[in-house]
């Protein structure tokens, strides 16, 4: 397998060059931008420069969940980097080559663990050896994909490509303290394209997360979930975890679509199931083979794969508009965004 991996990144390295440059402004100027390029460059093992980064944002520059990023990548490939300190605008990142192994990593805050894992988890699929990753942070937190929804719906969808990968969750962290708990396992994989087609929608499965709130407020929820889904088969539990911080989090998911919502300080129970109900019912209205954030999470893996990968979505988001600029400057891969709805990437 490692002389595998080997032939797999010169087969989808382009020619190298001194230093790949990156605008870290283009499309929606956020993290994307660094998570991408520091992930492709690690793989291709592809000196990068990213610039501009986060412009025009409230706080410009990296953020502190920007740089557990940096600092976990630049630890698997001992890479040499520049710039990497909360508030640069412009960073160098030369990576060596990917190391599997044992890593622990603390994010120190309600950072995300979701984002974290899917930012390393394609560089150790190309690393020589198993991997084993721990990380302690946010597992249900705004803004990023809920532990949930990243083993139910990302991860199998990365499995269609070959990804060789389990996760766990051995505690939930919610905002503020964080401190949940996460182990990923990788191995090494060869990657495959995929054509992802619609499937007839039934089955669909939900979770309910609860820690340190009444029992009341996710029972709540869930009789508003099932009033809200009745016209489909749904079958789920509401699960009562201790954590360092009170929290709540719905997660529906069925195929390779999926939705969550957040609970918070006085967000009433209903509105939370109805968040995570609107969005599940619309994806499944709109006919589509995979969610729009998952659309967005697997352009990379169609980049990295020998062959055409073609899938229908809902709708294309600012995110993957952005992911798809980067991804072609960085692989040369023909990613063609058709009528909004339509990827292929070949």
């Amino acid at each position: 397998m490692p002389d595998a991996i080997v032939e797999q990144i010169k087969a989808i390295a382009p020619h190298k060059v001194s230093m790949i440059e990156i605008d870290g402004s283009i499309g929606e100027a956020g993290g994307q931008v660094l998570r991408t390029a520091l992930s492709v460059s690690c793989v291709l093992q592809q000196p990068v420069k990213i610039i501009n980064i986060r412009k025009g944002r409230d706080v410009p520059g990296l953020r502190p969940q920007h740089l557990t990023v940096c600092k976990l990548l630049s630890k698997i490939t001992r890479a040499k980097v520049k710039g990497a300190e909360i508030g640069s605008k412009q960073i160098e990142f030369e990576p060596g080559e990917i190391k599997g192994g044992n890593y622990s990593f603390d994010i120190g805050t309600a950072g995300s663990c979701t984002l974290l894992m899917q930012s390393v988890l394609p560089v150790l699929l190309f690393a020589k050896q198993k991997s084993i990753l721990k990380i302690i942070g946010g597992t249900h937190v705004r803004g990023a994909p809920s532990f949930e929804y990243f083993s139910n719906v990302f991860l199998p969808a990365a499995a269609k490509f070959g990804a060789k990968c389990s996760v766990k969750m051995e505690r939930p962290g919610f905002y503020p303290k964080g401190g949940g708990k996460v182990v990923l396992n990788a191995e090494p994989s060869i990657l495959k394209p995929v054509k992802f087609e619609e499937k007839e929608q039934k089955g669909f499965k939900y979770l309910i997360i609860s820690s340190g709130i009444p029992a009341h407020v996710a029972q709540r929820e869930e009789k508003k979930l099932k009033q809200m889904m009745w016209q489909h088969e749904v079958s789920g539990e509401i699960v009562g975890k201790a954590s360092l911080s009170p929290g709540n989090c719905i997660t529906l998911w069925g195929n390779f679509i999926g939705a969550s919502s957040l609970g918070e300080r006085g967000k009433p129970a209903e509105k939370v199931a109805n968040e995570a109900c609107r969005e599940f019912l619309g994806e499944i209205e709109a006919g589509t083979a995979v969610d729009f954030h998952l659309a967005d999470q697997l352009l990379l893996y169609a980049a990295f794969a020998k062959g055409k990968t073609e899938y229908l979505t809902s709708n294309f988001s600012n995110h993957l508009k952005t992911n798809a600029q980067v991804l072609r400057k960085m692989t040369q891969k023909n990613i063609n965004l058709v009528n909004d709805r339509q990827v292929q990437v070949e």
